[in-house]
């Protein structure tokens, strides 16, 4: 059987890399070329990337599959490690389907068409398609997992921690596994496999931890959720993706899932006796049912899931739970074909239809080689970064061809990293749609931008509009930009400030501006939030952040909430108000609280008003109890550019802060993890112009500070002690191939 999946291996790598490297389809960003390693290295490893405005890297999952990738990359540049990936990940799959079935029983013709059934059914069609082989990689891992798992007591424990450390790869599958394993593991005893999850697993647990405030401020609402519920029918298909990729593989396809599906009733009916059998079946209606979201019977469950415990976000796509569900039913289809050898070959033949119909409707018809059109050469002052024109995606090629993330958006070589990300957050969102819309750079020269490039052969598909969120503001653009490459001053990367200036404004990017709520003895702001999970201004109040590319105007640093109906949102009695009014702002008892054409306002609400509504185009973004006596026009502090030296992309250490220098500014995103010492003091760190880092220099006992991204520097110390983990588990397993338990 192994020539069977070595043979099926090979078929699945050449749909991935027939055209050459895909890109601009959905997720893919493999590297285009070697110029792109050093920032994947740094995506797969580094606890903080610099694309964008700097973001913390939470969970780099894919460190232990990377490091070989790496070394091939370098040998052999990336088109070439892609197909050894894609290899790697169809033969996983097929053996380890195999395996499942040779663990029940089944013949060779029942094991090959499992194997075919795990590698080329829609889910992973969709999945290559979107650009998530790292996600089919896991997937065949959970496969592999539930093999050895099904030996029940004779499982070997090192099988069962390497199978865990593979899935780490993918979030969602691994926090399946594991808890699958701590099951097995009170059953069993068997608790090798747990352990090794945990060590493994330390860096995303570092990152999920201490950037778990910045993560919970990603949109995640129910409504948002509604578009990601998988249709009961189209499940049982392996269908149901957003998207739609797998639907070209028409009725064949869905036949020959339905058919698994049939086996895997009826292995659960003929094989009920078996623990493993009623444990697979429990589990799979569970993530069936899970994976429904709001259009099962679980529907209020999950409802109040989404609403009250934020972190479930991490299952926010649902349909990665088909992947599971998929081979469980590979899984329970098996136990029916070992008891009824004759429907072995039912299964080879069911098998067989779905790689004919990828050979009808291949997956690279979906996305575009990168070999196939212009990439920029980008030239650009080091430690600065570059806008990249279009700057919103998913991109296409003007010809129509292509629906996906930017390939170019990356970190090159000599520090230089695009600003543009795929879901841009504030400042990034505002200061592309300015320059994009009203030909305005300011904001794009505040965040570090040198270069502006233009690339006339793509399209925005979005331009940063998001759904309702977006259209139905019905704003037009101010005037349309030239699509030109043009260069400008950039604000340097560290820099220093004789003394922080504190401001109640929010809609500026000035390098030595503190908003008075980040600076300490000031009286703090409460973000407001609005009533509902709507993503429709017209309808309701929604958050406000889903609008600033749409309108930069609006843009700010805080959050709040947006509308353009009429319907009433609370606010505190007695409090002041920072509001956003194009048009009016009224009081519960129809008093005009504020009027105008747009602009930011700071509001006193009077102490009998509970709810304000809107005429117009209304944002409330923050309420404070105090309002400071500070004037809301100021002269703009001066800087300079501080010398420096980056030992990483987390580490730096700076020079010349001797003197009046009062401030040290790192002009990356805000991050609670980053930290400066200067001669061993912890300096205090605060936000500044509610986007960028800075420390007030309060000991002076060192011309030197030290920066350093605390969570990215124990990530990194937690990565090697996942490699060295899994290293022994290749030893052990290399020294004592057969032992089981």
């Amino acid at each position: 059987m192994k020539s069977g999946a070595i043979a099926a291996a090979v078929a699945f790598a050449a749909f991935v890399v027939a055209k050459g490297t895909p890109t601009l389809r959905h997720d893919w960003n493999w590297p285009i070329d070697r110029l792109a390693i050093p920032s994947f290295v740094n995506e797969s490893i580094g606890g903080w990337l610099p694309v964008g405005f700097g973001v913390a890297n939470a969970h780099p999952t894919t460190y232990l599959i990377a490091l070989p990738l790496i070394g091939l990359m370098l040998v052999a540049g990336p088109l070439i490690a892609l197909a050894a990936f894609a290899f790697a990940t169809g033969y996983c799959c097929m053996r380890a389907a195999e395996n499942v079935a040779s663990q029940w029983g089944n013949a060779p013709p029942a094991a090959v068409g499992a194997g075919i059934f795990a590698l080329f059914n829609p889910w992973v069609y969709n999945e290559v398609v979107a650009g998530h082989l790292v996600m089919v990689l896991a997937y065949g891992g959970v496969i592999g997992l539930l093999a050895e798992m099904t030996r029940g007591r004779a499982a070997s424990p090192v099988r069962l921690a390497l199978w865990l450390a593979l899935i780490e790869a993918q979030l969602q599958f691994f926090i399946v596994a594991a808890g699958a394993l701590v099951v097995f593991a009170l059953v069993t005893k068997k608790w090798l496999a747990p352990i090794v999850g945990v060590l493994v697993a330390l860096p995303s647990i570092v990152g999920l931890f201490a950037e778990r405030g910045a993560l919970l401020q990603t949109p995640y609402s129910v409504q948002w959720q509604a578009n990601q519920s998988l249709s009961p029918i189209a499940l049982l298909s392996l269908g149901g993706y957003f998207p739609g990729y797998a639907d070209r593989l028409g009725l064949a396809a869905q036949i020959a899932i339905w058919v698994l599906c049939g086996f895997a009733l009826a292995g659960v009916v003929a094989a009920r006796r078996l623990r493993a059998v009623r444990w697979a079946a429990a589990v799979a209606g569970l993530v069936y049912l899970g994976a429904l979201g709001v259009h099962g019977p679980l529907d209020a469950a999950y409802e109040w899931t989404v609403r009250s415990i934020p972190e479930s976000g991490v299952f926010r796509e649902l349909y990665d739970f088909g992947g599971v569900f998929a081979a469980l039913l590979i899984a329970l289809a098996t136990a029916l074909t070992a008891r009824a050898k004759a429907l072995g070959y039912v299964a080879l033949v069911a098998g067989a239809v779905l790689p004919i119909t990828w050979l009808i409707h291949p997956p690279g018809d979906l996305w575009v080689a990168a070999q196939t059109y212009p990439h920029p050469t980008i030239a650009a002052p080091p430690f600065s970064r570059v806008a990249l024109l279009p700057a919103f995606q998913p991109l296409q090629l003007r010809s129509g061809a292509g629906d996906g993330a930017d390939p170019d958006a990356i970190a090159y070589p000599g520090e230089v990293a695009a600003l543009n990300d795929y879901l841009p957050a504030y400042p990034v969102d505002m200061a592309l749609a300015r320059y994009e819309r009203d030909g305005d750079a300011d904001a794009l020269r505040a965040l570090g931008v040198s270069r502006i490039v233009a690339r006339p052969w793509l399209v925005s598909r979005s331009n940063g509009e998001i759904g309702l969120a977006a259209s139905s503001l019905g704003v037009a653009r101010s005037r349309a930009t030239t699509q030109s490459t043009s260069d400008i001053a950039a604000a340097p990367l560290i820099s220093a400030c004789d003394s922080a200036r504190i401001v109640a404004s929010v809609d500026r990017l000035d390098p030595c501006d503190m908003f008075f709520a980040d600076a300490p003895g000031y009286a703090a702001v409460t973000p407001l939030r609005g009533p509902s999970d709507s993503i429709d201004p017209s309808a309701s109040w929604i958050d406000a952040r889903l609008a600033f590319a749409r309108v930069p105007a609006l843009a700010q640093g805080i959050g709040g909430v947006l509308t353009q109906s009429t319907r009433s949102n609370p606010v505190t009695p007695g409090a002041w108000l920072l509001a956003y009014v194009r048009g009016r702002l009224i009081a519960a008892d129809g008093r005009t609280l504020a009027a105008g054409s747009g602009a930011f306002t700071w509001i006193s609400i009077p102490p009998n008003v509970g709810s304000v509504s809107c005429v117009g185009l209304c944002e409330l973004v923050a309420e404070s109890r105090f309002f400071p006596a500070i004037p809301l026009h100021q002269s703009v502090a001066r800087t300079r550019a501080l010398p420096f030296d980056q030992f990483a992309p987390w580490l730096y250490r700076v020079h010349g802060t001797a003197g009046s220098v009062g401030l040290v500014r790192l002009n990356e995103r805000y991050d609670p993890g980053w930290m400066a010492l200067r001669g061993w003091h912890v300096l205090p760190h605060v936000r500044i112009a509610l986007a960028a880092n800075g420390w007030i220099l309060t000991d002076r006992s060192s011309p030197d500070v030290l920066l350093v991204q605390i969570t990215a520097f124990v990530q990194q110390i937690a990565e090697l002690v996942g490699v060295l983990c899994v290293l022994l588990l290749l030893k052990a397993l290399v020294r004592d191939p057969t032992k089981r338990a």
